[in-house]
């Protein structure tokens, strides 16, 4: 999307918590974003949503994450927005 992002993680045991995860990823792709716009500052807004997907949820939150750029109108199918990536 190109006002957003969405994720859909699963932390590997050990891992930060989300909050320290997003926060470590913010900073990195801001930092790497402002240097690719010649600029500096703040890059993304400061709220985030988060939620712990629950059982029997995942395949309906990663649809909605698959299918917004077509929502947007920015392709017909979402296996041609160039910048989706699901592993399976």
């Amino acid at each position: 999307m190109p006002n957003h992002v969405h994720l859909v993680v699963e932390l590997p045991e050990g891992a930060p918590s989300l909050a320290k995860t997003l926060q470590l990823l913010k900073g990195y792709s801001s930092r790497l974003a402002n240097q690719l716009l010649g600029r500096s500052g703040s890059f993304w807004q400061a709220e985030s949503y988060d939620h712990v997907v629950r059982v029997g949820e995942l395949e309906r939150i990663i649809h909605y994450v698959l299918e917004n750029p077509v929502k947007a109108g920015l392709v017909d199918d979402w296996e041609k927005w160039p910048y989706s990536y699901l592993a399976q």
